[in-house]
């Protein structure tokens, strides 16, 4: 098919320009269907009844026929705004099906489909007092013009017999209570489930939202996890190879072999810098550890206080307790610890000199690591992030970190890392 435009137009673009607007969301959706409906029931009904006088009144005179699709009308107009003024639409559909009753003269001709579905609306949308309220008028209205109109079929109040009183009062007003709340019934059934799909959307909003805030909270935790292994791993080897660069270049001139030797020690704090860093790029890419390059433990701690005696005048290492045991977590932390605590004391306080001291308590670790303060001078370099690094892995282990000078005028860091997340008092 084709627009006006000479465009080609498909008949699902065709249902979103037109029929995708006729939806059971617009409360004029429902009051056409109803409206359509209560057309056949007042003209079938009419067929179907025994006074003649009444169906050939109804199907054969044209003022009755335009005065039926102008009640009908002005119903189904009145039923578009049920969902603003629920007991407003109720009244108005009340009288004009009252009208339309009086009109007929049939109570089942003017109890059209516009009249249920009014009681069943504000069922939906009135609760309490006010919809028992309005539930007794309907009723009252709808026993009251059965009876009336039963009269001016001939029969009065005063020619009923006694035996026939049920016949002229308590039966239409039985069928009226059944039938009222029956509707009702089905209103707040109707509403109960509006209620519960609102709930569920709600809740399924509330799950994707908490979704997404986790997997927000889970990247960001990935991204200072990837943070605190780089700046640990480059600031230890990068720091320990510049040091020793600059001594090899004082020394290159007035003794070549001591250089050749800091030199030498360059190239392998790099190696294992690089070594490191395949190890985390090849956690990131696979997603499991690489066993070329295993994560650091306890036990590398020794091959690590080793390799800072080259820049570190004086340092020693005393271990007490088993380690072995740990946590993988526990250890890489003990071991990123001290990692980051030496190259603060190779950064800040060269030429000082350090200890580093690891023992096993009643469930943690404590890791301590104390420096002198050096002669030399100290590197501005750096965004200070070393202690906020440490104390971070500490804080994810359960435990504490504190750093800075104790009563001995030395700067010391102190960890206590629990081995199951908990540190016992």
């Amino acid at each position: 098919m084709f627009d006006s435009a000479g465009q080609n137009v498909s008949g699902q673009a065709l249902a979103s320009r037109g029929w995708g607007r006729f939806n059971l969301n617009n409360p004029a959706t429902a009051a056409v269907i109803v409206g359509l409906l209560s057309v056949p029931w007042v003209f079938g009904l009419a067929s179907l009844k025994t006074e003649p006088e009444t169906s050939n009144r109804v199907l054969s005179d044209p003022g009755t026929v335009v005065g039926i699709m102008g009640f009908l009308t002005v119903l189904t107009v009145v039923a578009c705004a049920r969902r603003r003024y629920p007991i407003a639409y109720y009244l108005l559909t009340l009288a004009g099906s009252g009208g339309l009753m009086l009109f007929l003269g049939s109570r089942s001709l003017g109890a059209t489909p516009l009249f249920w579905f009014a009681i069943m609306a504000v069922s939906i949308r009135v609760s309490g007092m006010r919809l028992v309220g309005l539930l007794v008028l309907g009723m009252a209205m709808d026993v009251i013009l059965a009876m009336y109109l039963t009269e001016r079929d001939g029969l009065t109040v005063a020619e009923v017999q006694v035996g026939e009183l049920p016949h002229l009062f308590l039966e239409p007003a039985a069928n009226t209570v059944t039938s009222f709340l029956v509707v009702a019934a089905m209103g707040k059934i109707v509403a109960r489930l509006r209620k519960q799909a609102v709930e569920n959307s709600q809740a399924v909003a509330d799950l994707h939202r908490d979704r997404e805030r986790k997997i927000a909270n889970a990247v960001v935790a990935e991204r200072q996890d990837m943070a605190r292994e780089l700046h640990d791993v480059a600031a230890h080897h990068m720091t320990g190879m510049i040091i020793q660069a600059r001594a090899a270049d004082k020394f290159f001139s007035s003794n070549p072999e001591q250089a050749q030797a800091l030199l030498g020690g360059v190239i392998e704090q790099g190696q294992r810098a690089l070594n490191s860093l395949r190890q985390i790029v090849g956690i990131l890419r696979l997603g499991e550890e690489d066993p070329d390059f295993p994560t650091p433990m306890v036990s590398d701690i020794d091959e690590l206080v080793d390799d800072c005696r080259r820049t570190i005048s004086s340092i020693s290492l005393e271990k007490v307790g088993r380690f072995d045991d740990l946590d993988s977590g526990v250890q890489l932390t003990c071991y990123r610890i001290v990692q980051e605590a030496l190259s603060n004391v190779l950064r800040h306080a060269p030429g000082s000199e350090s200890k580093v001291c690891l023992s096993r308590e009643a469930g943690a670790v404590r890791v301590r690591v104390i420096n002198t303060l050096g002669n030399a001078r100290p590197s501005s370099d750096g965004q200070n992030l070393g202690i906020v690094g440490m104390r971070e892995r500490a804080t994810l282990m359960g435990g504490q970190l504190d750093a800075g000078p104790n009563s001995e005028g030395e700067w010391a860091v102190q960890a206590l890392v629990p081995v199951n997340g908990r540190i016992n008092a």
